[in-house]
């Protein structure tokens, strides 16, 4: 569930949030299987569906808030660029 990817452009190392990622697992297998239940039992409908909805809407709602976040930021060169200023001044 941890995956790590590295910005071509900046060397930068992203991460994902293993949280979000396990909501968006959970609510997606937990909809659908209530979904399906819901189909098959009637008498369990009434309970199934409201509960199968909310683990939707769970799902949407982590994938919508599930970023990149970065894990280790690039080394920044410092450049001696003092004389560059003088000009300037």
């Amino acid at each position: 569930m941890r995956s790590e990817i590295q910005c071509p452009s900046c060397q930068a190392w992203l991460g994902k949030n293993v949280i979000l990622s396990w909501v968006k697992i959970i609510g997606f297998y937990g909809g659908v299987s209530l979904f399906a239940l819901s189909y098959f039992d009637v008498e369990a409908r009434s309970i199934a569906m409201p509960v199968a909805i909310g683990c939707i809407l769970a799902m949407f709602i982590s994938h919508l808030m599930d970023s990149l976040k970065v894990i280790e930021a690039p080394i920044e060169e410092e450049v001696d660029n003092s004389e560059h200023l003088q000009k300037y001044r």
